[in-house]
């Protein structure tokens, strides 16, 4: 399904519970339809507009939109891709105009997808790599790059128009997650560190 087009089936109340099962759906439960066939590893909302994307366990990066209209809200599947030989996807993050979606996992790779384009075999381009599973990947809108942390103790960033990181840093341990604000980039790893930095351009 691409990005942005219309679908003929109704789209599902997000409180319906209809993919739910019964003993999950309490009156105040939501349900998204189209939600993948294994555990979500993150959920993203979209900081331009409704759009919520989830990473999932089975290789699928998922995009919907959110409307609300006269108290009902509705999640309607807007597309999907999915990193090669499905190899479960443990983080995603939006650009700061909500137009590319980053996403890193299992397959050691971290990759772009530009929203309303389907890539070639429905496989998110690859801007970056690591030696062993990438666990966090955020974009860091004061440089207009991307960083992503690893189960290799790298911390890369990634400007997407080259192949190769324009900077890495050594972590003590494995990268179990980051988030950065303003110019201030957090990192937990193993061992209960908690590391920050100074991310200004």
């Amino acid at each position: 399904m691409a990005f942005g087009t219309t679908t003929t089936a109704n789209p599902q109340l997000v409180g319906s519970c209809t993919s739910g099962t019964a003993a999950s759906c309490a009156p105040n439960d939501h349900s998204v339809p189209s939600a993948g066939n294994d555990g979500i590893s993150s959920l993203r909302w979209g900081p331009a507009a409704n759009h919520l994307v989830s990473s999932n366990w089975d290789g699928g990066v998922r995009c919907w939109e959110v409307q609300e209209s006269g108290g009902q809200v509705r999640a309607m599947p807007k597309a999907q891709v999915n990193h090669e030989n499905n190899s479960p996807v443990l983080d995603s993050c939006f650009s700061a105009d909500g137009s590319t979606v980053f996403s890193v996992g299992a397959d050691k790779a971290v990759r772009m997808w530009q929203l309303g384009q389907s890539p070639p075999n429905n496989v998110p381009q690859q801007i970056g790599t690591h030696d062993q599973p990438v666990k966090s990947v955020r974009f860091l809108p004061t440089t207009n790059l991307v960083v992503s942390g690893g189960w290799d103790k790298q911390l890369k960033f990634w400007d997407a128009r080259q192949p190769n990181p324009v900077g890495v840093l050594q972590l003590p341990e494995r990268c179990y997650d980051l988030d950065a604000r303003d110019s201030l980039l957090v990192v937990a790893t193993a061992g209960r560190h908690i590391i920050s930095y100074n991310v200004q351009g």
